[in-house]
């Protein structure tokens, strides 16, 4: 029975003597320091000598990331500066440093039979974030459509978490990420990128990339229709947007437009502009903006006219408040040129279903020649009108050069119908569109009423034979 008992023992001891029996051997307990920077740690290593029969120490070591830094056994081992190590084994490190961070184990050494024990702990300095983008220069240049890939490596304890932001506003992504990959789908998304670093500890770290979106030119007019007349001055411009910037050129037709003391190309930044002193009949025409760069091109054309401008209808409710069979039309057109004469269609309105004809009238009407222009106006009463009906009409002007496109079309109505005010809608045209055909216009007597068949496409008014 006794030898049954030392047996235990002994396998018990031995036990022991195979692994670190750390929780009856150490008084301390493993730990985890979190210091700020230039803080002191105290990392304990107490024995439990009550648990060793009063076994003692007789040699402590320290590591530091499996490097020994301490022994007391070795005199000629010196401790690491800013390193003490007390009495009962514990290791006190003052002013710690990012590059104290680390996992540390105290060994305790012990006489026979006791075998050596071991504790772990660790430090983790705190220290504010730091970032560093990539490209390591700040700036990204990439073509329009191709992908983006940014990027911001954070450091710091505890690591950092990322936030990306642009314009002033932060970017939403699923999680925080240090890769900032997508699509340059659209010129307007060049511009600054910041990512900001944040881990709790001192301010966030921020670092700025420019990204860059070159693209093939791109091409804007805010007229491509310009009404002039001999001997005046007109100005045909052209906006562009390319990076790299484009080369540009002006034709009329397939033929470079010839600059001289009366024609001249003006550039403002990104307007150019054809500027034409004392217009000549000869100028009239379609001309063409080209820009070309490195990733292509882009045009658009811009027709110089003689005919009128569109006309433009004036909202005459209060002087049809109690029209039954007639209604009063006012109008204005603008031409450089006398008006000689004006078309004016109207017909019963119905809601385009696709099954019904247009049932146009057509009404000729002289000018009077009181004004001496730019500006032509003219009053029309319509008679013969239905009563209770909405009625929509629409008006084109010639002069010597020919006829205007046609004018926004008026939605009008008789007394009792339901329609409270005048509307007034676009046509839509083509350029090859934008003069009446003469001889289908000039057919018409002055005073003298015909009746169209008139085809309405979705791009344009296309007058048709009369029959």
């Amino acid at each position: 029975m006794y030898h049954n008992l030392f047996l235990f023992i002994v396998v018990v001891i031995s036990s022991c003597s195979l692994i670190r029996c750390d929780m009856g051997d150490f008084l301390s307990v493993p730990t985890t320091v979190k210091a700020q920077e230039n803080n002191t740690v105290l990392l304990p290593c107490y024995l439990n000598t009550a648990s060793n029969d009063g076994s003692f120490i007789t040699a402590i070591k320290w590591y530091k990331d499996d490097d020994l830094i301490v022994d007391s056994a070795d005199e000629e081992l010196p401790l690491p500066e800013g390193h003490m190590l007390w009495e009962n084994g514990s290791l006190e490190i003052f002013r710690v440093t990012p590059n104290d961070t680390g996992t540390y184990i105290c060994e305790i050494i012990r006489p026979e039979p006791w075998s050596p024990i071991k504790q772990r702990h660790a430090i983790e300095v705190l220290h504010p974030p730091s970032v560093e983008p990539f490209p390591p220069d700040g700036f990204l240049q990439v073509k329009l459509g191709e992908e983006v890939r940014m990027s911001c490596k954070g450091s710091g304890v505890p690591y950092p978490i990322i936030t990306w932001y642009t314009q002033g506003e932060e970017i939403k992504l699923l999680n925080h990420r240090e890769l900032l990959k997508f699509t340059a789908s659209d010129r307007q998304m060049a511009g600054i990128y910041e990512c900001r670093a944040a881990n709790g500890v001192g301010e966030p770290a921020t670092a700025q990339i420019e990204l860059n979106i070159i693209y093939p030119p791109e091409l804007m007019t805010s007229r491509s229709w310009i009404h002039t007349a001999p001997g005046h001055r007109v100005q045909l411009e052209c906006k562009i947007s390319a990076d790299p910037q484009a080369t540009v050129t002006w034709t009329k037709g397939d033929i470079p437009v010839p600059l001289d003391s009366r024609v001249v190309s003006l550039v403002d930044g990104d307007k150019y502009t054809l500027l034409i002193k004392n217009v000549q009949k000869s100028d009239f025409g379609i001309y063409t903006c080209k820009a070309i760069n490195e990733l292509g091109q882009g045009e658009l054309q811009i027709q110089l006219s003689g005919v009128p401008n569109p006309g433009v209808f004036k909202k005459t409710d209060d002087k049809n408040i109690n029209s039954k069979n007639s209604y009063t039309l006012i109008w204005e057109v603008d031409s450089y040129t006398p008006i000689i004469e004006y078309n004016l269609w109207f017909q019963p309105y119905k809601p385009k279903t696709g099954l019904s004809k247009p049932e146009w009238t057509k009404l000729t009407i002289p000018t009077e020649h009181s004004s001496s222009g730019p500006v032509y106006s003219k009053s029309y009463t319509i008679k013969g009108l239905k009563e209770k009906t909405v009625y929509e009409a629409l008006l084109v002007s010639r002069n010597r050069y020919g006829w205007s496109k046609p004018s926004p079309i008026l939605r009008f109505a008789t007394l009792g119908a339901d329609l409270t005010e005048e509307i007034i809608t676009p046509v839509q045209h083509h350029t090859q569109d934008n003069i009446i055909p003469l001889d289908l216009s000039s057919a018409s007597k002055i005073h003298r009423l015909h009746i169209f068949s008139c085809l309405v496409s979705f791009s344009a008014i296309i007058y048709c034979f009369n029959f």
